[in-house]
């Protein structure tokens, strides 16, 4: 269960960095910033919710949350990382 709420959270997170402007991860998806940033609430509070109902309240916060972080963390140099050949700006 761990792995499905860290995945949801991550999913959440997805849904909130394919939504910004500066995103290159996947162009079509700056159509539907309003639905993407609609859909990381819920995803984010259903990750929550699964996390506590299997191990309590702080320690699912924590779980949900982590993978929530770690994946705002990550997309960002994912998406440099895709692009190593192109100037960035300053």
């Amino acid at each position: 269960m761990n792995w499905i709420c860290t995945g949801v959270a991550a999913l959440a997170a997805l849904c909130l960095y394919l939504a910004s402007q500066h995103q290159t991860l996947w162009r079509a998806a700056l159509r539907r910033q309003a639905l993407l940033r609609w859909l990381a609430a819920p995803l984010l509070a259903g990750s929550v919710a699964g996390a506590v109902e299997t191990h309590g309240f702080w320690c699912g916060v924590c779980i949900a949350l982590s993978g929530f972080m770690t994946a705002l963390v990550v997309l960002p140099y994912l998406d440099a990382w895709r692009r190593k050949g192109a100037r960035h700006a300053g």
